[in-house]
């Protein structure tokens, strides 16, 4: 949804991160927050802390306590004894982004402790995440849980490194313990650490056919290169959980994928002649240590195959730093759900991809609930619009509802099953939509100019009350099928006719059907009227400078008792002095007139 607006953040539970750390200074004693004390309550909300945990501040846990040390990278996400891989799989990922990062964690210099500004330490951080379509700012104080002196969540290689475990701290405060981390998807903290948008991709529906599974390494591939920031995983039941397969990987573990290439085999001018490639997927264990043992594992006889200069550059090391490769083959084998953080980039001034942007928020009331498509009351479900003007855009949809990890509220986990249903409407809509159209069926990915909630069903009463703000009182809906044997102004190429329907002052367009003469469109319009004038129908030929006029047709609507949704086959004529002259082709439209407005 959005990547911007981070300045735009709202104080999470009213806490502005600035006030109280000049009140901290102030006083001259450490932060230490109300919203999340270090007490029981903040580690469980199901069960009372063991008595060996103790909350310590950084500087009693390490000698000159660091936020960073020489940098962020996946070494500061070692997974403790809490089961959240999914959050630390997703950490990993942004850790590798720069620019995210600074977002996340805004004012990185002044929140770094320095020896130069001890004076100035207050014991208090801030990080920003995406909550349900809004960043919020969470303020956090420094103290963290400890076993024997050492942090019992995440950690960082380092030991005197702790900016991983207080982004760890900030994202439990959210959902209220940090036991509500236990268990999740990777791509709902990646959502949450940089507003993208999330999809989830099941192995299953990808690997029956060789077509399918190229056509997966192509998607992956792509949104390495576009920056988006992917996670995978090997479903289990019960018990299996954590366990270990005969390859070395963790079922039910979230595995950041760090990159997806072709790799070139061969040795010498061999190589370069011959370019035999192998489709490869680099991922990370966020525990560290336990690594892929198959095929393309560290020290494998398969690397043999492959040049020193290429090794140097995908950076291959043998070190248990739980980082590996794998053939895409063994990866597609072995894991079963990849989950896909897209970061979209909205911005007009940029050489790479622009997506226009739509965001709406609503909920479903005891009068617009309407169950799936398939309920005979699915049309009083929320309903939104948005345009798609050219064949080849892409749209990208995303449906968000508060998390409700946080135990300690009403509701629980209790998730409510939520979804959404694409279908073509009239090019003109404004009002909601009372019949189905089809169903699309294709990707859910593209551009979206324009999105709004479509709220009444029927046009609101006019807001003045003299004779001239009648309100409608009838409808009629158009639906423009095809055009056949049209004229051709240009002997030598074919025409792009489109239609333009005028009714009572307004007017729609059609798109434009390229290089035919016998176009087909099956675009459907509705008019709200109040005078029942007569509905022109005018075809043109798309032209840089000026359109060619192409003929027309008039809905006579003195007959409208006979326009019932049946398709009808209407002659052109011209306009003007020639308007009763006859032009060449035809028009097939579909027209339904009624007096019920909240039925079409």
């Amino acid at each position: 949804m959005v990547l911007g607006l981070f300045d735009s953040a709202i104080p999470f539970k009213g806490q502005k991160y600035s006030k109280l750390k000049d009140q901290a200074v102030s006083s001259g004693q450490l932060f230490e927050d109300p919203e999340f004390p270090p007490a029981s309550s903040s580690l469980f909300h199901s069960k009372s802390a063991p008595s060996d945990i103790v909350w310590k501040r950084p500087g009693e846990i390490a000698a000159e306590p660091k936020f960073f040390v020489d940098g962020a990278s996946t070494d500061d996400f070692h997974q403790g004894s809490l089961g959240n891989c999914w959050f630390v799989a997703a950490a990993a990922c942004i850790a590798e982004k720069p620019k995210l990062l600074k977002k996340i964690i805004p004012d990185i210099e002044k929140q770094e402790w320095l020896p130069e500004n001890k004076n100035k330490y207050a014991g208090i951080f801030h990080f920003r995440f995406w909550i349900c379509g809004e960043w919020s700012d969470v303020v956090i104080d420094d103290y963290l849980p400890t076993r024997n002196g050492n942090l019992i969540y995440i950690h960082s290689k380092t030991r005197n490194e702790f900016w991983s475990a207080l982004l760890e701290k900030a994202y439990a405060k959210i959902f209220g313990s940090y036991e509500a981390l236990e268990g999740g998807h990777a791509r709902d903290a990646l959502v949450n650490m940089t507003g993208g948008v999330g999809e989830d991709i099941t192995m299953a529906d990808y690997t029956d056919s060789g077509e399918k599974k190229e056509k997966l390494f192509k998607i992956l591939k792509s949104s390495i290169k576009d920056g988006s920031l992917i996670s995978a995983s090997i479903s289990a039941k019960g018990d299996e959980m954590e366990a270990k397969t005969n390859t070395g990987l963790v079922k039910g573990h979230a595995y950041s994928v760090t990159a997806v290439r072709n790799i070139k085999l061969g040795q010498g001018l061999l190589s370069f002649f011959k370019r035999e490639h192998i489709e490869m997927v680099r991922c990370r264990n966020p525990w560290g240590g336990t690594e892929w043992k198959g095929a393309w594992s560290d020290g494998s006889e398969e690397w043999s195959k492959v040049s020193d200069s290429e090794k140097k550059e995908l950076g291959i090391t043998i070190d248990d730093n739980g980082e590996f490769w794998m053939s895409f083959d063994d990866f597609c084998k072995n894991f079963t759900h990849i989950d896909v953080c897209h970061l979209i980039n909205t911005s007009y001034f940029s050489l790479s991809k622009t997506w226009h942007e739509g965001e709406g928020i609503g909920e479903w009331k005891a009068h617009r609930c309407g169950g799936s498509v398939g309920n005979k009351d699915f049309l009083l479900n929320p309903q939104y619009v948005f345009d798609v003007n050219d064949g080849e855009d892409e749209v990208l949809v995303s449906l968000e509802q508060q998390d409700t990890r946080d135990l300690t509220t009403p509701g629980g986990r209790d998730m409510h099953a939520i979804g959404f249903t694409i279908t073509k409407t009239d090019i003109n809509r404004e009002y909601r939509m009372h019949d189905k159209m089809e169903t699309v069926h294709t990707s859910v990915f593209g551009s979206s100019p324009d999105f709004k909630e479509l709220w009444h069903d029927e046009p609101p009463p006019p807001k003045c009350f003299s004779c001239l703000c009648k309100p409608p009182n009838s409808a009629t809906q158009i639906t423009i099928q095809s055009a056949s044997n049209l004229e051709n102004p240009n002997p030598l190429l074919d025409p792009d006719p489109y239609c333009e329907v005028i009714c009572e002052g307004n007017k729609v367009k059609t798109s434009v059907c390229k290089s035919t003469k016998n176009p087909t469109w099956n675009e459907r319009m509705t008019f709200y009227q109040k005078k029942n004038e007569d509905i022109k129908i005018e075809i043109w030929n798309d032209n840089l400078i000026k359109d060619d006029f192409l003929g027309q047709c008039e809905i006579p609507l003195s007959k409208r008792s006979q326009f019932s949704g049946k398709a009808l086959q209407l002659p052109l004529f011209g306009k003007g002095k020639d308007k009763d002259a006859k032009q060449k082709g035809s028009l097939t439209v579909i027209i339904l007139c009624t007096n019920e407005m909240d039925t079409v």
